[in-house]
């Protein structure tokens, strides 16, 4: 048996793990950077104005195995630690200079109702162009959780290019996570200039990471189909052991763009927790160190039946260029490491029974 795993946020309490992440539905082909014209001043995609992204929380219980509904829980802009958003009973932002930009609705997904947080203007502004961040923190059965979401900013140029993934499963939402309600997922791209969608002279090839190598995807029917025609990728749950690493490689001009998305399957018996020492950052002088165990989800415990061999495999984001990997029991990712791959990384990590 194999499965696999990437670094994910974990919290944990009587038994249970919370695993907090944010779902998003946004029109199709458009995605939540934000590109803005320096010489037009303006956004040019996407214009969040025109085509409304809507967020809301998934909080995945290994106890239930599902995803459950906050109890409660605040929206947040910038820093989980300020002061959270505030609605009108309307839904309306009353949040100072926030008012036409957040609306709370909701969601309903797999016979759920979540919270929701919908932005409705522009992030990008003409004097401040840097990332933003979106979270939520709420909690389920005394367990505390915070989902975050990233914004990205960039100041468009006639060189600017990156691959928009557009992300559709089985039940019909933007949902990248493999369940009973969802049994495959699809994944189209599109290479993007400025935030305009590149129609003529782009290939796309999909690959998948294999115990640290990028592994061209050969289709096949029922585990991961390539669809020639809208270079989509529709990968089927039999495919997906844990979270598995995909990336597209687009080829425009003779010039290479990549772009990496997990893929995750809450249906496998097992899962992996990193037991990592930090959480989404690293300081100066210091070291990650993961110490992963193989958990049994029906009885929410370490598996002791088999013999797990951990391999990891750190990668440089958005590429996927490798970085180093490893194998044993620990894994340590230092500063330095993370630094001088552009302060953005990934860590992999896939467990085998022998």
């Amino acid at each position: 048996m194999e499965f696999s795993s990437t670094r994910h946020l974990f919290a944990y309490n009587n038994g249970d793990n919370i695993t907090p992440g944010m779902g998003v539905q946004i029109d199709p082909g458009y995605g939540l950077s934000q590109f803005w014209d320096i010489s037009r001043g303006r956004v040019t995609n996407t214009d969040f104005e025109q085509h409304h992204a809507t967020l809301f929380p998934q909080a995945w219980s290994s106890r239930m195995g599902r995803f459950v509904v906050p109890e409660g829980g605040s929206w947040f802009y910038g820093s989980p630690l300020g002061a959270a958003l505030t609605f009108d009973s309307s839904g309306n932002c009353t949040t100072v200079g926030l008012g036409s930009t957040f609306k709370l609705t909701t969601v309903d997904q797999n016979n759920m109702t979540f919270p929701a947080l919908q932005i409705i203007g522009n992030l990008a502004k003409a004097n401040d162009l840097t990332d933003k961040f979106i979270y939520y923190t709420g909690h389920y059965k005394g367990m505390d959780f915070t989902c975050q979401q990233l914004i990205t900013i960039q100041a468009s140029s006639a060189d600017a290019y990156d691959i928009l993934i557009s992300v559709v499963g089985e039940d019909g939402t933007g949902d990248d996570v493999l369940s009973n309600d969802n049994d495959w997922v699809k994944l189209t791209p599109s290479l993007q200039r400025a935030g305009t969608p590149v129609a003529s002279s782009v290939s796309y090839t999909w690959q998948r990471l294999i115990a640290g190598a990028w592994t061209e995807i050969v289709s096949t029917a029922g585990l991961v189909e390539v669809n020639n025609t809208d270079h989509s990728l529709k990968v089927f749950n039999a495919a997906v052991e844990g979270v598995e690493t995909f990336r597209c490689v687009a080829v425009c001009n003779n010039k290479t763009y990549y772009k990496v998305r997990e893929i995750s399957d809450v249906h496998d018996p097992y899962y992996i927790v990193d037991y990592c020492t930090h959480t989404d950052s690293v300081a100066p002088g210091e070291t990650a160190v993961f110490r992963p165990k193989v958990i049994n989800r029906a009885t929410n415990s370490q598996d002791t039946a088999h013999s797990w061999i951990f391999g990891y495999t750190l990668t440089k984001l958005p590429s996927g260029e490798t970085v180093k990997t490893g194998t044993g029991s620990t894994f340590s990712v230092t500063y330095d490491e993370i630094d001088n791959a552009g302060g953005n990384t990934m860590t992999r990590i896939e467990a085998e029974s022998n």
